[in-house]
């Protein structure tokens, strides 16, 4: 009986094989809950903007692991009738000024020109890429990185012109402390538009996601997600984390395949003994989920 699956669960579970199955059930995947489809529709509308001479962006906020960048994987997927280009870039910790502009150069497909390693030269670079290109829409990942080190003047600056003189849209994607950089900065806070993602709470919300989970995993029997036993010992586990709610669903997902069951079961999920974040991360990369 497959009543619990969608259709192209249905037709994963009728056409792959068991080993198949359990690939797919582990691969990335977008998952479309409200927090999510509304980042994204703020980023197309961002996109599909008509002209302006005011820099006008989109911040996302939230800790890792909760699914920030995979709004900006969809988005960079999606159609567009819009013939200007969208570059993503992840930002490296506390980059110089050279490294931070160098990021965006290759981030536009180019390589840095060997005979500018100056940073007045390799911003001309820079500044000449952008009148050329003419990106729409420039997201920057881990975009709290920006804001500290050297090259935090030269990020601000752009951050400010880059609307006016290209009429180019920043989306900023990071933790807390972005949050905290552009409230703190009057001028940043009336240009972007802020999306939050905080960690899931143990909700509705949290149990459509969950059923959500059931009808995409094409297992031959349904599991019961929202029984509350199992459905807080996967909150737990995860700490309302999304990357760590889906990871660990899929990954027992899989072994119930493996084990001829075809259903996840509170004992199958407590014998695949996942650690929580906060067990498996350095103190400053817990300070990123907070």
């Amino acid at each position: 009986m497959t009543e619990h699956l969608n259709d192209e669960a249905r037709r994963q579970l009728d056409t792959l094989s068991d080993e198949e199955r359990c690939a797919v059930m582990e691969e990335y995947r977008w998952i479309g809950y409200p927090g999510a489809t509304q980042a994204l529709a703020e980023l197309v509308k961002l996109r599909d903007r008509p002209k302006s001479t005011r820099t006008v962006g989109v911040a996302i906020c939230g800790p890792f692991r909760n699914g920030k960048t995979m709004i900006a994987d969809k988005f960079l997927k999606l159609d567009s009738i819009q013939v200007r280009p969208t570059y993503y870039y992840q930002m490296p910790t506390e980059a110089s000024r050279l490294e931070f502009m160098t990021g965006m150069i290759r981030a536009m497909g180019r390589v840095p020109d060997p005979t500018q390693r100056s940073i007045d030269g390799r911003r001309q670079q820079l500044e000449e890429l952008l009148d050329e290109y003419e990106p729409r829409v420039f997201i920057f990942d881990d975009a709290h990185h920006g804001f500290k080190g050297h090259a935090r003047k030269d990020f601000h600056t752009l951050l400010r012109i880059m609307g006016h003189r290209w009429d180019m849209s920043p989306v900023l994607i990071g933790d807390r402390s972005l949050a905290e950089a552009i409230h703190n900065d009057g001028e940043l806070r009336t240009r972007l538009n802020s999306r939050p993602l905080p960690r899931w709470q143990y909700d509705t919300n949290y149990a459509r996601l969950l059923n959500s989970l059931v009808q995409a995993l094409p297992l031959r029997h349904r599991s019961e997600l929202t029984d509350d036993a199992l459905a807080k010992r996967i909150f737990q586990t995860s700490e309302g984390l999304i990357g760590d709610i889906v990871q660990t669903v899929t990954a027992t997902a899989a072994q119930a395949v493996r084990s001829g069951d075809e259903r996840i079961t509170l004992t199958l999920f407590d014998s695949m003994a996942f650690e929580p974040p906060s067990k498996r991360f350095s103190p400053s990369e817990l300070r990123g989920l907070a």
